[in-house]
């Protein structure tokens, strides 16, 4: 059955209905006789065709059954019905109260103002079939409500005309902890859309009354999650919001608007295992921030660049991250008696992860600042590295370019500088097996050791990070690093036996001593690399710069072992240090590193590798023995001595 276009108006498009006064018991007889059939419709001015049938036995299970049609139809005069129009429903003549609270709200004004797809009463609750929150077929059931409002707040037009934050904010909420406990845990008490921003209070954000303005944030929170809103309270963040800093974080900039994450997923603004997207971040490495609020520059960098910061930033989630320390609702300053980084207060925040640190841990800088005015020792420390490394690492490429060049301009004009008259084709033993197999320990576990030390120091590297991404993998780091550096050090006291109980150990230690010649040596071959000798040093068992390495070695063996172990065993040595010994330990642990690892790659493996004499490698490591021509060129002092042996025992 289809009404005519002229009698399109004659039926109201919009109802409203929550608990009305009853008046009788359903539909008239006289209204379903038209409307009790389905194929009743009727055509808009749009040329859309819409239904005017209602399901009498749905009609009667909804929150408005018992009530007439004329109890909300009230303009509908049955003597001249169909005949006459008949307008929108007035809601108001029951619920007043939500009436007027409708009106003053964005969707209410947005009606009032002919906004096309406005929200209406009929819009969120219903038409006919209306009903209660606690049913599961209600559009005010909280599973249902974010599908309800995102007819409109999902659709692009929408968005783009109202510019309503998201772009798609139902889509986020959908990604967040609080619709995952309405619809997989069926917690009906977590936050569904109007729980946030009101029901038929709706207003923006900017406007005082709002719920979700940020003077209030926090109390439509607190509903919820009253513990944390007291907290809040009590913190600096909250005193700053309430006294007007417009900057200051309230509940949403921490936690998001729409997307709730755990605090252990990827993504969250609290994610512990990625404090490059942590939202303290934002505010306090803010210039503008730092010099508004007098708060001190450079602590965010600080923390990225300590053991907690590095292993945050490797995806370890189990690491401190800033609201460990300093709390996450109740952020007080440090001079607070309160605040849990006062320094009173220090051993028993840092005593929950390190056990009995003691007051020692309070002594020196929580966040390294090193400068001339603040942590002056990490300063220097730091300064004199870096002289360090340039001086040596510099010295290093320059007496290396030299030979280099020189090598190559001699094979480009043809020149061999030596021409030694062998005895055939002798070798000498040069390093034992015992000695090899320490040379491979020692090589093999030095580049375990830099490997899985720069990984920490620098996880985001293109090498590094898709490694760390796989679950676990930060942990097995630094088992490996320490393993390896367990094994390095039970090599070095081994080594030291070996000199000193060995007879061969002794004659090498004795060999390796350095002395007056080598300096003699060392000003003797820059002459001749700049050409102005003719003559290259002559050496016996080991020139000037196989012994710098080899001390360097056990130099740098015993800086990174008793670093690496202060290190390894934080917590004992909290309880015996003051933290600035931490703090010397992680700098010198660092710089040695570099210094090391710069030195094995410009020094150990010019010679080893890039020397145009031995490329591409010196195999000596592997055999153990030099050729006679390679003993003649450079240890010719070692050689005499050993061809005047073989002279001696052939006339006995």
């Amino acid at each position: 059955m289809r009404f005519p276009r002229p009698f399109m108006w004659m039926f109201p498009v919009y109802f409203l209905f929550l608990g009305a006064t009853p008046a009788a018991a359903g539909p008239d007889n006289d209204c379903s006789a038209c409307h009790g059939d389905s194929t009743l419709t009727m055509e808009t001015e749009e040329g859309v065709e819409i239904s005017l049938f209602v399901d009498e036995e749905r009609f009667l299970e909804s929150v408005h059954g018992p009530v007439e049609c004329g109890g909300c139809h009230t303009d509908v005069d049955m003597e001249t019905h169909p005949g006459e129009t008949s307008g929108p429903v007035d809601c108001g003549l029951c619920h007043d109260d939500a009436q007027e609270l409708y009106a003053e709200s964005l969707h209410g004004k947005a009606l009032a103002k002919k906004v096309k797809d406005a929200p209406t009463c009929s819009g969120c609750h219903g038409a006919h079939y209306i009903l209660t929150e606690d049913d599961e077929k209600s559009k005010l059931y909280p599973p249902n409500i974010v599908q309800m409002c995102a007819k409109c707040h999902a659709d692009h037009r929408h968005v783009e005309q109202l510019s309503t934050p998201g772009p798609y904010p139902t889509d986020g909420y959908k990604n967040g902890i609080h619709f995952v406990a309405l619809t997989e845990n069926e917690s009906f008490g977590a936050a569904a859309c109007n729980d946030c921003h009101g029901s038929h209070t709706l207003k923006s954000a900017t406007d005082p009354e709002s719920m979700i303005n940020r003077l209030k944030i926090h109390k439509t929170c607190g509903s919820c999650h009253p513990e944390e809103q007291d907290a809040y309270l009590e913190g600096i963040h909250a005193k700053a919001v309430l006294a007007g800093a417009a900057d200051a974080p309230t509940c949403s900039d921490c936690h998001g608007e729409h997307v709730f994450s755990k605090p252990w997923e990827t993504g969250e603004l609290l994610y512990k295992g990625d404090p490059s997207v942590g939202d303290c971040i934002w505010c306090h490495s803010s210039d503008r921030i730092l010099a508004k609020y007098g708060l001190t520059p450079g602590i965010v960098e600080s923390y990225l660049d300590d053991f907690h910061g590095l292993a945050a930033r490797s995806g370890d989630a189990k690491t401190a991250t800033c609201g460990d320390c300093h709390g996450l609702h109740d952020i007080r300053p440090h001079d607070d008696p309160s605040s849990s980084v006062n320094k009173a207060n220090l051993p028993a925040t840092c005593g929950r992860c390190h056990p009995d640190v003691g007051e020692k841990v309070a002594v020196g800088s929580i966040h390294l600042l090193p400068s001339p005015q603040r942590d002056k020792t990490i300063y220097y420390l730091t300064a004199v590295y870096i002289i360090l490394i340039v001086c040596v690492i510099g010295g290093m490429l320059l007496h290396n370019g030299l030979d280099l060049l020189k090598k190559i301009i001699a094979k480009f004009k043809g020149i061999r500088e030596h021409e030694p008259e062998t005895l055939g084709d002798k070798e000498f033993v040069r390093l034992t097996l015992n000695e090899r197999v320490q040379h491979f320990i020692l090589f093999t576990s030095f580049f375990i050791l830099v490997i899985t030390g720069f990984a920490l120091k620098f996880p985001e590297c293109w090498l590094v990070a898709p490694l760390l991404k796989i679950p676990g993998m930060f942990a097995l780091r630094g088992f490996v690093h320490r393993l390896a550096g367990g094994i390095f050090i039970i090599l070095a006291v081994y080594h030291a036996f070996y000199i000193a109980f060995t007879k061969r150990g002794r004659e090498q230690i004795v060999a390796l001593l350095p002395n007056f010649q080598d300096m003699r040596d060392v000003v003797q071959m820059f002459l001749y690399l700049v050409g102005l000798s003719k003559e290259r040093p002559k050496y016996g068992r080991y020139n000037y710069a196989e012994k710098a390495e080899y001390w360097a070695l056990v130099w740098g063996t015993f800086v990174m072992g008793v670093s690496g172990l202060i290190l390894w065993f934080e917590n004992a040595a909290m309880k015996t240090f003051p933290k600035v010994i931490m703090d010397v330990a992680t700098v010198v642990h660092y710089y040695e590193a570099i210094l090391a690892t710069l030195a094995i790659i410009v020094w150990h493996f010019y010679f080893v590798f890039f020397d145009p004499e031995t490329f591409p490698m010196k195999t000596t490591c592997i055999t153990g023995r030099i050729s006679e021509e390679e003993m003649i060129k450079e240890h010719p002092l070692e050689y005499e001595v050993l061809l005047k042996n073989v002279q001696k025992n052939e006339r006995k």
